[in-house]
């Protein structure tokens, strides 16, 4: 069985006007947070614009609710005010019927969006568990249980 620290600690997800990077990062005060990256395609080529890039960090009190929106749980993670001017945003929402998870992230000078599909969920749920994991000092076994038992089972009560 795989340890937490044998788990990837980031990747990239392709789409035709995007691509994001997910990856275990620390905030200013050296806690472990998800960092995302999304760079928009440079036109007519075959690259992004990693120099323009809108990078956000999913916060410790953020995470039990993407992770719900990870397992589907809920059906959208949306997230604003990030950023040092409030202006960065994330949304996730699960599109079952199309098979996918929307990722949209804005900055406030644009937005930028992509499809995730089912295997890169799957690989974000790995990574998400995992800063879940750190950030609760807990093996991701147990943040597992703990998200279950805890957002999750409240979340459903709400519905």
């Amino acid at each position: 069985m795989a340890k937490s620290t044998d788990l990837p600690q980031g990747f990239h997800v392709y789409g035709a006007s995007a691509s994001a990077k997910f990856e275990i990062a620390y905030n200013a005060s050296r806690q472990p947070v998800l960092g995302l990256d999304v760079a928009a395609r440079v036109p007519g080529r075959e690259t992004f614009d990693w120099a323009n890039k809108i990078s956000l960090q999913v916060t410790d009190r953020e995470m039990p609710n993407l992770m719900c929106a990870l397992l589907g749980i809920l059906p959208v993670f949306d997230v604003r005010n990030h950023g040092s001017n409030k202006n960065k945003s994330i949304r996730l929402e699960n599109q079952p019927e199309k098979g996918i998870i929307y990722l949209r992230v804005s900055d406030g000078s644009g937005s930028l969006s992509l499809p995730v599909s089912p295997d890169k969920v799957f690989h974000l749920s790995a990574l998400g568990l995992k800063v879940l994991s750190l950030q609760s000092q807990t093996d991701i076994q147990t943040s597992l249980l703990l998200l279950r038992g805890t957002t999750g089972r409240l979340i459903n009560g709400m519905q």
